[in-house]
């Protein structure tokens, strides 16, 4: 087995051809994802696996401060792959951290694909990385639905009632209106003493490079858009509620609600089998604790409960 550094003259068609049809690749793994930032401080280094002339497995990654990070540009990166022995997964581990060593790098961290977006889940890699020396360094609680199990069964009662008092007065449809969208995901952020991920342009990109993977809802009372959702849909799988915003001056009226019902439904329709709602922490100095309010919230559109880790070793 042998590594390979990604370029992009020539490895852009067969590693998004690979991630496309992998076990755990995701729109975030895609280079056609991670190739939309305008300004970048970090060196790509992602990396491709090689048993003979076979692609075994893909690297998602950058390098900043002399370390090895899964991609800055992507929720999450690491190792997209298809079938996966306990024996390969350490062969791959025990030949990423010797490519780290032979070029200078001390430290590898990882953010693993969370198990809703596999095909077939296989906890392989995971075990092998903790075995090998990797430590759990951050821990999230994360909330999805599966759209396998009717919706309405899921839904709390109290949900219900709120939506259906205002679905006939607020109209959710997707829209490619990202200027009147963006101003209330800055309000909504603001608010939280945050910024959003992206900026107006960067949304504007991505949208335009997968026209039929990024959706935005929007929500309109008394033709005001008073709020909006942004989808997108990671694999053929899945997808994620990337963002969930109002306008509070709308507050009162639930429309946070009916925009998660919405969205369901459109994954639902778009036949997904699961869907992300997003993690729910706040931050107490350097300390990471759960947001229990929306965790609850989210709960009541029949939510479960799903880690994602960030996992890192020093070399």
């Amino acid at each position: 087995m042998k590594i390979v550094k990604y370029k992009n003259t020539e490895h852009h068609e067969i590693w998004d051809n690979y991630v496309k049809t992998s076990n755990n690749g995701t729109i975030f793994h895609q280079r056609k994802f991670l190739s939309y930032h305008k300004d970048r401080n970090f060196d790509d280094s992602s990396l491709i696996f090689y048993e003979k002339n076979t692609i075994k497995a893909l690297f998602s990654g950058a390098v900043i401060d002399k370390k090895l990070i899964s991609h800055p540009g992507a929720s999450f990166g690491g190792f997209v792959y298809n079938d996966m022995t306990f024996q390969a997964s350490r062969d791959l581990i025990a030949l990423l951290i010797e490519f780290c060593k032979k070029n200078g790098l001390n430290e590898i961290t990882i953010i693993p694909t969370p198990f809703v977006y596999y095909n077939t889940y296989n906890e392989a890699m995971e075990y092998s990385l903790f075995h090998m020396g990797f430590q759990i360094k951050e821990y999230y609680i994360s909330s999805f639905v599966d759209l396998k199990i009717d919706l309405l069964s899921q839904i709390h009662n109290r949900k219900k009632r709120y939506i259906r008092k205002i679905e006939n007065d607020v109209t959710v449809c997707e829209s490619d209106n990202f200027d009147i969208f963006y101003p209330i995901l800055i309000e909504n952020k603001l608010k939280h003493k945050t910024k959003p991920t992206h900026s107006l342009e960067e949304l504007k990109i991505l949208a335009k490079l997968f026209p039929n993977k990024i959706k935005l809802l929007l929500s309109y009372y008394e033709n005001k858009i008073i709020g909006g959702s942004l989808i997108f849909v990671t694999n053929s799988n899945s997808c994620i509620l990337f963002y969930n915003m109002i306008d509070y001056n709308y507050k009162d009226l639930q429309v946070a609600s009916l925009q998660i019902y919405e969205s369901l439904k459109w994954a639902l329709k778009n036949n997904l089998r699961y869907f992300d709602i997003g993690v729910s922490q706040l931050y107490e100095n350097d300390k990471i604790i759960p947001h229990e309010s929306l965790i609850h919230f989210k709960e009541q559109f029949g939510s479960k409960a799903m880690i994602r880790k960030v996992m890192s070793i020093k070399i």
